[in-house]
């Protein structure tokens, strides 16, 4: 997360040229939006037993349990002409990117168009999982969300994160749910169930990882008209990241604080 907002903020400031990223998770985490509440929405205790990470996102949006799936970010300044000034311009035209390039894989992904997001059926104290609900412009298989996204913009700059599921494993969220929650533990599932899919249940779990990222760069490429150039952190921003690390993002009080309101977030 650290590496991103460096982008981010590298993108906004003209030292950087604008950057889409593709990565994994090793081991798997939990990742909350810019706003939400840790304490109310996970079990902490039941993540330390199973060898998951926790981890605040500098985006919006719910938790995401990244775990065989690839995660992508797009950093550009917030009035990018060819991404969109606006949020919803910047959605559609990343999701048209998506679609792109999981289409160029053999898999018949689309863009929902017009649905809106979905309020969680189950009440106020804890918050829904990403995936439990499509909303307006996410990539959608077989009617069920593929990829789920969230955005912010802060400081001249549009950061925007996404999760492409490969496998089933991000429904084990639900068993990180704070203890005596059941209730919320079977809607949580039953809702994962009826609106998420990934590639292994849609017959495509032969497609390897850096066979779905070389398509997403793809994708980009052609829908964007750009050529896109593998690059590596530079020493500076190798730098930045590390101390954003040590100062922020590897911080109980990052991780763990109450809701702030901060910068334009959707998700």
């Amino acid at each position: 997360m650290a590496v991103d907002e460096v982008l981010a903020k590298a993108v906004a400031d003209g030292s950087s040229a604008p950057t889409l990223r593709v990565f994994g998770w090793q081991p798997p985490a939990v990742s909350f939006g810019y706003a939400q509440r840790v304490s109310r929405d996970i079990d902490t205790e039941a993540c330390s037993e199973a060898g998951i990470d926790i981890v605040r996102r500098p985006t919006g949006g719910r938790a995401v349990l990244h775990w065989n799936e690839l995660t992508y970010s797009v950093a550009c300044v917030d009035d990018d002409p060819v991404v969109g000034a606006t949020i919803p311009d910047a959605y559609r035209t990343i999701s048209r990117c998506l679609v792109a390039g999981v289409r160029s894989l053999g898999v018949d992904a689309r863009f929902e168009p017009g649905r809106r997001p979905s309020p969680s059926p189950v009440g106020k104290d804890v918050a829904a999982p990403c995936f439990s609900s499509t909303s307006q412009y996410e990539v959608i298989l077989d009617g069920k969300k593929l990829v789920g996204s969230a955005q912010r913009r802060f400081d001249g700059a549009m950061l925007q994160h996404g999760s492409l599921l490969i496998g089933p494993e991000h429904k084990r969220i639900v068993d990180l749910l704070p203890r005596g929650r059941d209730r919320l533990r079977r809607a949580f599932s039953e809702q994962l169930d009826t609106h998420t899919i990934c590639l292994a249940e849609s017959g495509h779990g032969d497609i390897d990882f850096e066979h779905i990222a070389k398509g997403l760069e793809s994708g980009f490429s052609r829908e964007l008209g750009v050529d896109l150039i593998a690059q590596p952190l530079q020493p500076d921003e190798e730098q930045a990241v590390g101390e954003l690390v040590e100062s922020k993002y590897a911080t109980e009080a990052w991780t763990h604080r109450d809701r702030e309101r901060a910068g334009r977030q959707t998700g």
